[in-house]
Protein backbone atom coordinates (compact mmCIF):
# COMPACT_ATOMS: atom_id res chain seq x y z
CA UNK A 1 0.00 0.00 0.00
CA UNK A 2 1.45 3.28 -0.91
CA UNK A 3 0.93 6.68 0.86
CA UNK A 4 0.82 10.18 0.44
CA UNK A 5 0.78 12.44 3.91
CA UNK A 6 0.31 16.00 4.37
CA UNK A 7 0.66 16.75 7.45
CA UNK A 8 -1.55 19.64 9.19
CA UNK A 9 -0.14 22.34 11.09
CA UNK A 10 3.07 22.98 12.45
CA UNK A 11 2.02 22.20 16.25
CA UNK A 12 0.51 19.28 15.00
CA UNK A 13 3.23 18.11 13.51
CA UNK A 14 5.60 18.81 16.66
CA UNK A 15 3.60 17.45 18.82
CA UNK A 16 2.31 13.50 17.34
CA UNK A 17 5.85 13.58 14.93
CA UNK A 18 6.34 9.75 16.82
CA UNK A 19 3.18 8.52 16.12
CA UNK A 20 3.05 9.34 12.78
CA UNK A 21 6.34 8.30 12.29
CA UNK A 22 4.94 4.95 13.62
CA UNK A 23 1.71 4.69 12.04
CA UNK A 24 2.82 5.73 8.71
CA UNK A 25 5.87 3.34 8.63
CA UNK A 26 3.25 0.38 7.76
CA UNK A 27 3.05 1.47 4.70
CA UNK A 28 5.05 -0.11 1.72
CA UNK A 29 5.71 3.26 0.19
CA UNK A 30 5.39 6.63 2.01
CA UNK A 31 5.41 10.18 0.29
CA UNK A 32 5.33 12.61 2.57
CA UNK A 33 4.39 16.41 1.60
CA UNK A 34 5.04 19.75 2.92
CA UNK A 35 3.67 21.06 6.29
CA UNK A 36 -0.04 22.33 5.03
CA UNK A 37 -0.13 25.91 7.92
CA UNK A 38 -3.78 26.70 7.79
CA UNK A 39 -4.09 28.92 10.44
CA UNK A 40 -0.66 28.44 12.06
CA UNK A 41 2.75 30.76 10.88
CA UNK A 42 5.72 28.22 10.77
CA UNK A 43 7.32 26.95 13.88
CA UNK A 44 11.00 27.35 13.60
CA UNK A 45 12.53 23.75 12.61
CA UNK A 46 9.45 22.11 12.20
CA UNK A 47 9.15 20.30 9.13
CA UNK A 48 7.95 16.93 7.66
CA UNK A 49 11.35 16.21 7.67
CA UNK A 50 11.01 15.71 11.80
CA UNK A 51 8.57 12.67 10.66
CA UNK A 52 10.75 11.42 8.04
CA UNK A 53 13.68 11.21 10.32
CA UNK A 54 11.67 9.46 12.87
CA UNK A 55 10.75 6.70 10.03
CA UNK A 56 12.00 3.62 9.73
CA UNK A 57 10.31 2.71 6.40
CA UNK A 58 13.18 2.81 3.74
CA UNK A 59 10.73 3.60 1.13
CA UNK A 60 10.10 7.09 2.09
CA UNK A 61 9.98 10.01 0.17
CA UNK A 62 10.12 13.65 0.93
CA UNK A 63 8.11 15.74 -1.54
CA UNK A 64 6.40 18.80 -2.74
CA UNK A 65 3.13 19.58 -4.20
CA UNK A 66 5.46 20.29 -7.09
CA UNK A 67 7.17 17.34 -7.28
CA UNK A 68 4.71 14.75 -6.01
CA UNK A 69 3.15 13.53 -9.57
CA UNK A 70 6.57 13.17 -11.08
CA UNK A 71 7.51 11.27 -8.33
CA UNK A 72 4.38 9.01 -8.14
CA UNK A 73 5.19 8.03 -11.85
CA UNK A 74 8.11 6.98 -11.32
CA UNK A 75 6.68 4.02 -9.75
CA UNK A 76 3.08 4.22 -11.33
CA UNK A 77 3.30 0.46 -12.35
CA UNK A 78 4.34 -0.65 -8.33
CA UNK A 79 1.43 1.25 -7.00
CA UNK A 80 -1.84 -1.03 -6.01
CA UNK A 81 -3.88 0.58 -3.27
CA UNK A 82 -3.16 4.66 -3.10
CA UNK A 83 -4.38 6.77 -0.02
CA UNK A 84 -4.56 10.38 0.60
CA UNK A 85 -3.68 11.34 3.87
CA UNK A 86 -4.19 14.76 5.33
CA UNK A 87 -6.71 17.71 6.04
CA UNK A 88 -5.01 20.79 4.18
CA UNK A 89 -5.18 20.73 0.45
CA UNK A 90 -4.80 17.31 -0.70
CA UNK A 91 -7.46 16.72 -1.97
CA UNK A 92 -6.97 18.87 -4.94
CA UNK A 93 -4.37 16.29 -5.93
CA UNK A 94 -6.87 13.22 -6.56
CA UNK A 95 -7.97 13.77 -9.84
CA UNK A 96 -4.49 14.22 -10.97
CA UNK A 97 -3.77 11.18 -9.27
CA UNK A 98 -7.00 9.59 -10.55
CA UNK A 99 -5.91 10.71 -14.37
CA UNK A 100 -2.28 9.58 -14.03
CA UNK A 101 -3.20 5.55 -12.74
CA UNK A 102 -6.20 5.36 -14.92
Amino acid sequence: MTGIFQPHLYSRTRDFADGFAEELDKLDVIFLMDIYPAREVPIERVTSEIIYQKMKNPNKRLVSKSTLMEDLKKIKSEIEVLLTLGAGDIDTFVPKIKEMLF
